[in-house]
């Protein structure tokens, strides 16, 4: 009777796991505190609530059947360490609500993480949890759809709303919308179903690298169970190729490109040259895809690559902005921060100039803006996570996906940002 309810717990931890994980690329929420713009809305996401329904039963299975008498690593000192800065920072937030919220982001990031790293473990448990195959898998299948909803908003210039699945409209001639400006036009950049298109072009650069791997790793096709596999992964990459030149998001590109090299270097160090043939075979056959993609759309990548028109000059003069407006709240509160998450309030609040609403954003930079909202504790304890992370990593691919995400932290905030982000960042660290 013991044993049949322990099982009945893993499997729910599982299924339910599982269920937040297919649901983690769409948006579906409830706005409990809304506001004109997402970085100070408060909402319970439905993927959330799947999370915190597999922690609690974690939790609880652990406590009720099973003994954690493993050491306390350096990986989880720092990311207490991370969390008692982030606490700190709650008191000197100018709006403690959601200071609070992104506390419980961020909580709910690290739980995850650690939900990762114990329910794949099977030294601890007979049988692992999680199937850490599935996950990956039910992850691209979400994206896969993500990214033929993509490559229909590029290719139509339309979007549509949809609440239930967290979809909303984007109109090309609206001020806000994400667009590249051309002689030809303003064209819509594919969204997929995320609040910007930064934020689906980083998704897809991140699962492209991991499903190129997998794909140059398959030497043997023994059952009709891989085969379909490996198949499915073939699609997947190149339609997700395809989304993410939609993107037209230069972070994801450039961390995808910096994802490769990583992931060139890693084949050509492990001399196996089958799995090197093929990842040079699948590298030249997506050079061949991007060009022939390019082409018809050169006037579009060359007006996003350069700095002459009104659009592009306009995102360098606001990123150089918000670099300036970072390092005068550092300047200020280097120590304590402005409380996590505050980062646009505190902004907001003492400009003596009032501005359009999209005008106040945060830094486009993960670790400015960690050290802007909750000081340079909470900046060192997650350099040191990251020290330790590589010294627990459990794959080959760890330099590939690790590059990419600094890559996208350097250039971007939405993994700090917003709550999306937060969960992915913890989601892909939990993993490699």
């Amino acid at each position: 009777m013991k044993s049949k309810l322990i099982n009945f717990f893993k499997k729910l931890i599982a299924y339910s796991f599982y269920l937040f994980v297919f649901l983690l690329p769409w948006q579906t929420k409830l706005i409990l505190r809304s506001d004109a713009t997402n970085f100070q809305e408060i909402s319970l996401y439905l993927s959330s609530a799947f999370l915190i329904f597999s922690l609690f039963l974690l939790f609880f299975y652990k406590i009720k059947w099973f003994k954690d008498e493993t050491k306390v690593s350096g990986l989880w000192l720092a990311l207490t360490s991370f969390e008692i800065f982030i606490i700190i920072s709650f008191f000197f937030s100018t709006d403690q609500i959601l200071s609070f919220y992104h506390y419980i982001l961020i909580l709910l990031g690290i739980g995850l993480f650690y939900l990762l790293r114990e329910a794949n473990d099977k030294y601890q448990y007979e049988e692992a949890i999680l199937n850490k195959t599935k996950i990956v898998y039910l992850f691209f299948i979400s994206v896969f759809l993500q990214a033929c909803l993509g490559i229909y908003q590029f290719l139509t210039q339309s979007t549509f709303a949809f609440k239930y699945l967290g979809l909303a409209e984007h109109n090309p001639n609206a001020l806000g919308t994400a667009v590249v400006e051309c002689s030809s036009g303003r064209w819509l950049r594919a969204y997929g179903g995320f609040d910007h298109p930064n934020i689906f072009g980083g998704v897809l650069a991140i699962t492209l690298l991991v499903s190129i791997y997998l794909l140059a790793r398959k030497k043997v096709i023994r059952s009709k169970a891989e085969m379909s596999s490996s198949l499915f992964l073939f699609i997947f990459y190149f339609v997700g190729l395809l989304a993410l030149f939609f993107t037209f998001s230069r972070a994801a590109y450039l961390a995808f490109f910096i994802g490769l090299i990583c992931l060139l270097i890693i084949n050509i160090r492990q001399k196996d040259y089958w799995i090197l043939g093929r990842f040079l075979a699948l590298l030249f056959f997506s050079i061949v895809m991007a060009g022939l993609i390019a082409f018809p759309y050169s006037d579009l990548l060359v007006a996003r690559s350069g700095s002459d028109t009104r659009l592009e000059r306009k995102s360098r003069d606001e990123r150089i902005e918000y670099s300036y407006q970072a390092k005068e709240v550092i300047s200020q509160h280097w120590a304590s921060g402005v409380g996590i998450g505050n980062y646009v309030n505190f902004i907001e609040i003492k400009d003596q100039f009032r501005k359009d609403i999209w005008d106040y954003q945060p830094v486009h930079n993960f670790f400015l803006l960690l050290w802007a909202e909750a000081g340079v504790g909470a900046l060192f304890s997650i350099l040191i996570f990251f020290f330790y992370l590589k010294k627990d990593c459990q794959t080959n691919i760890f330099w590939a996906v690790f590059m990419a995400v600094i890559t996208l932290m350097f250039f971007d905030h939405w993994l700090l940002s917003l709550p999306f982000g937060v969960i992915f960042l913890f989601f892909v660290f939990g993993l490699i």
